[in-house]
C-alpha cells in the first residue's frame, strides 16, 4: 500500500515537472523569436495600426494651438508638418514636445490629442523684462537673466522695455527693477538706459541724458535723494545737467554741461 501510493505521487510529480519544462521552452523559444524578429514585429504593428487609422480617418489633420504671443502659428505648424496624415495613435508627442522647446520663447508646452484627428498644444512664453545691448545687437531677456530672442533696432519693446548695457547686467537686472519699480521710478521718470558698471553697481541714463549714479551698497536710498533734488530743480535746470553723482548717500555731486 505504501509502495503504491508512492508510485502514484511520483507519477503526479512527474506530469507537473513535465508540463513546467515544457511551459519554459516556449518562453524561452518566444522570446528568442521575438528578439531576433523585433522589427518585423514592430513593422507590422505600426502597419496594422497605421492602415486601421488610414480607413477610420483616425489621423492627424487640425492643429489647435493656444498661448501664442510672440511665437507665429506657422512656425509651430511647419515643425508638425512631417506628422500630418499619419495615425493621431503613433504620434511621438514627447519628440513633438522636445523639438519644440527649440524655441527660445516657449517656457512650459504641454501636447496632447482628441484620439481622432486633432493635436491640442498649450504653452506659455517667456515675459521679457529687459533689453541686453551686446556688441551692437540687442536681445530680450527674462527676469532670471535668460536671453530669449535677439530683436532688431526698430523693434516695437525698445520703447516698451529699457536697456541694459554692461557685462552680466541681464542676470543683475531683476535687481535694480525692483527697486525702481518699488519706488514708481518708472513710471515717473522717463528711463533711456541703465548701465551696469564693472559687474558692481549701476548708472541709470535718464531720456535727456542725465546720468544718475548710483551707491553700489544702497542705490534705493541714492535714487531717494534724487527725487527730492529733484522737487527743487525745474525742467530746464535738470536738461542742463550731465549728471548727478548719488554714490555718497550723504553728499551730492552735480556736475553740468
Amino acid at each position: 500500500m505504501f509502495k503504491k501510493t508512492n508510485r502514484r505521487k511520483l507519477f503526479f510529480t512527474n506530469k507537473k515537472f513535465q508540463f513546467y519544462y515544457i511551459l519554459i521552452i516556449v518562453i524561452i523559444f518566444i522570446t528568442i523569436f521575438c528578439f531576433y524578429n523585433k522589427n518585423y514585429i514592430l513593422n507590422t504593428f505600426i502597419f496594422n495600426i497605421s492602415t486601421v487609422s488610414e480607413k477610420f480617418n483616425y489621423q492627424f489633420k487640425n492643429l489647435n494651438v493656444n498661448g501664442l504671443k510672440n511665437i507665429e502659428y506657422t512656425s509651430i505648424n511647419n515643425k508638425l508638418k512631417k506628422y500630418k496624415n499619419t495615425s493621431i495613435f503613433l504620434l511621438p508627442l514627447n519628440k513633438i514636445k522636445n523639438d519644440l522647446k527649440e524655441f527660445n520663447w516657449i517656457k512650459e508646452i504641454k501636447i496632447s490629442t482628441n484620439l481622432k484627428d486633432t493635436v491640442y498644444i498649450e504653452l506659455v512664453e517667456y515675459i521679457p523684462i529687459g533689453i541686453y545691448s551686446y556688441n551692437n545687437q540687442y536681445f530680450l531677456f527674462n527676469i532670471n537673466g535668460k536671453i530669449i530672442d535677439k530683436i532688431e533696432n526698430n523693434s516695437p519693446y525698445k520703447k516698451k522695455l529699457i536697456l541694459f548695457f554692461g557685462q552680466s547686467s541681464n542676470l543683475e537686472a531683476k535687481k535694480i527693477l525692483k527697486i525702481l519699480n518699488e519706488q514708481n521710478f518708472i513710471k515717473n521718470v522717463n528711463i533711456k538706459q541703465i548701465n551696469f558698471i564693472n559687474k558692481r553697481r549701476w548708472d541709470v541714463i535718464l531720456k535727456n541724458d542725465t546720468i544718475l549714479m548710483l551707491s553700489e551698497s544702497v542705490p534705493e536710498v541714492s535714487l531717494q535723494n534724487f527725487s527730492l533734488i529733484e522737487k527743487n530743480l525745474s525742467e530746464t535746470d535738470l536738461n542742463n545737467i550731465k549728471s548727478i553723482d548719488l554714490r555718497n548717500i550723504n553728499k551730492t555731486i552735480i556736475k553740468y554741461f
